[in-house]
Parts: C-alpha cells; structure tokens; sequence
C-alpha cells in the first residue's frame, strides 16, 4: 500500500508543480498583456488628442480662408465698381498752370488704373494671399500631425 501511497503523492507532486509553472507561465503572459493594453491605450489617447488638434486646426484654418476670400470679394467688388480706386507711381511731365514754387504733390505723380486692370491685379494678389494661407494650414497640418524623425 505505501508504494500506490507513494506512487500517488509523487503523481500528484508532479502535477502540482507542473500546475504552478503553468501558472507562473500564465501570470508571466498576463503581465505582458497588461503592459500592451496599456500601451494600446495610450496611443489611443495620443490619436484622439491629435485629432482634435487637427481638426480645430482646420476649423480655424478654414474661418481665415472664408474670412479673406469674403475680404478680397468685397475689395474686388470695390474696385470693379469704382468706390476704391488704385493707382501707381508714375513719372510724368508736370505740367503748371502758373509757374511757381514746387509743391509737395509735385513730388510723386501718381497713375489711376482702369477699374478692369484693377480688378485683374486684385484678383492676382488674392490668389497669392489664398495660397498663403493654403501653405500655412498645410505646415500647421504637418507640424501638428506628424512626428519628428529621431
């Protein structure tokens, strides 16, 4: 009897140490999934925030473009119409009516364009100021979004 008695705790000894390796083995795992939830979580967090980032980004990005074309439409609109007149210094002949000491508008002569090639420099020099502000949103974009290379 005492050798089954034997045999039997010697069996079960063997299971029971093969159950706490196992086990140990188990918690070992466990303790690496934790650590790669934990991981996972906070690259989560960092992708939410960064989204927000970048969508407030383009929500304040996109108000300065609506707000300068709206400008730039009023101002081409000023000129076409003539309430805003634009001209250009000009070198021309002066010509006095009496002669007399020179003046300070003598100075400078200045040429006032055509309200239709006043429109065309305006829309120009509003393209450029809308690629401007294409370019910065885009840099705002990268700065925000990506990460540096180390």
């Amino acid at each position: 009897m005492t050798k089954y008695a034997l045999a039997i705790t010697a069996g079960l000894l063997i299971a029971l140490v093969a159950a706490l390796w196992r086990l140990d083995h188990i918690s070992t795992s466990l303790d690496t999934a934790s650590q790669r939830v934990s991981e996972l979580e906070s690259a989560n967090t960092s992708r939410k925030n960064t989204q927000k980032l970048l969508t407030q980004l383009d929500t304040d990005n996109t108000k300065v473009l609506t707000d300068a074309q709206a400008k730039n439409k009023d101002q081409l609109a000023r000129v076409g119409t003539g309430a805003q007149r634009l001209s250009v210094p000009a070198k021309c002949p002066v010509v006095r009516a009496s002669p007399g000491p020179v003046r300070v508008d003598d100075a400078e002569a200045r040429a006032e364009l055509d309200p239709a090639a006043g429109q065309r420099i305006v829309a120009i020099t509003n393209d450029g100021d809308e690629a401007i502000i294409a370019l910065n949103s885009l840099i705002d974009y990268v700065n925000a979004g990506c990460k540096p290379l180390k």
